[in-house]
């Protein structure tokens, strides 16, 4: 059988037998030809997933103390030995044979792209929840509120039939990329412990030269949490810090400080505050690597962003 050619990086923390179910669902759909990667996050209840990576032909790793899906997916990013990637939550569910190979046909005939597949959502237990399917997501940058600032937006709109539609920025937990572009993004650098992932890894593509685009020939389920916490702690005040540090990462000095102001409006906001403060410097590493990466300015994302909010199809 031929080497795979797509590496499937799943980080969890505490999800118990979602973990099993995911991986032999890519097995049961994918075979061998996917290379999976288990990133255990610290979790701390008792279950053993090394036996499920060696049950099902995967890779493992685990984290000696909790860090967050960010920096576990950027692990997972420089880790993986194949061309092209997907990042998958740990309580998904696949339909269709073969759907790898989608994935790996669309990347190499785009590979200057980030990809999602549609998300079908789906209630505890994988049944369908009856709500719409998610085709992608804009991003809300306007409001006079922090918490619904920098935060995507579902699209359940079917754009056209073809085989992917640009969007401004992935979501549904199914995310996949041409490794070296990712790389050359700098991808989730910058971000810390939970929350804020998608607005900053679809931003920087799109300011990267490249593009953000919904992969309409594959659907994958997601179990959504339903209001449920995450398992990680704190996650509004670092929810919170991840948007400063995108704004910080993708934005001008003066939209920066614009942030900054809006961040007032939040409950936490010295918890945030101090958390920025002590992370600063990580944060702008993180800005002046992408400025040597950054083809276009932010004002080309947000004319398209605000065009596909309108219901505007859009091209790069």
């Amino acid at each position: 059988m031929p080497d795979p050619e797509l590496t499937a990086v799943i980080c969890f923390a505490n999800e118990g037998d979602e973990v099993e179910h995911t991986v032999r669902g890519i097995r049961d759909t994918c075979s061998d030809a996917v290379d999976i990667l288990l990133i255990n996050d610290a979790s701390d209840d008792g279950r053993n997933y090394e036996a499920v990576a060696d049950r099902y032909g995967g890779r493992y790793f685990e984290n000696s103390e909790r860090v967050g899906p960010a920096h576990s997916r950027h692990m997972g990013l420089r880790w993986a030995k194949t061309d092209n990637v997907i990042f998958l939550d740990a309580h998904m569910r696949f339909y269709a044979q073969n759907w790898h190979q989608v994935i790996n046909d669309t990347i190499d005939g785009d590979p200057q792209a980030l990809y999602c597949t549609r998300s079908k959502p789906l209630k505890p237990g994988g049944d369908w929840s009856g709500a719409p399917t998610g085709l992608g997501a804009s991003i809300a940058v306007e409001g006079h509120i922090f918490n619904d600032w920098l935060k995507p937006d579902w699209n359940i709109r079917a754009i056209d039939d073809g085989p992917t539609t640009y969007i401004p920025c992935v979501l549904g937990g199914s995310y996949a990329v041409r490794r070296q572009f990712m790389l050359q993004t700098e991808g989730y650098r910058g971000l810390h412990r939970y929350g804020g992932e998608e607005p900053l890894i679809s931003i920087k593509a799109w300011l990267a030269g490249g593009s953000c685009q919904l992969i309409n020939d594959v659907e994958i389920g997601h179990i959504y949490r339903g209001g449920k916490p995450a398992p990680w702690q704190d996650t509004v005040k670092y929810f919170h810090f991840n948007k400063l540090a995108t704004a910080r990462i993708v934005m001008t000095d003066s939209e920066f400080a614009s942030a900054l102001e809006l961040v007032e409006t939040v409950e936490n906001v010295q918890a945030v505050k101090d958390v920025f403060r002590s992370r600063k410097g990580f944060v702008d590493q993180a800005r002046a690597g992408f400025k040597k990466q950054q083809q276009r300015p932010l004002s080309y994302f947000l004319e398209l962003n605000e065009a596909f909010r309108r219901c505007e199809k859009i091209e790069p």
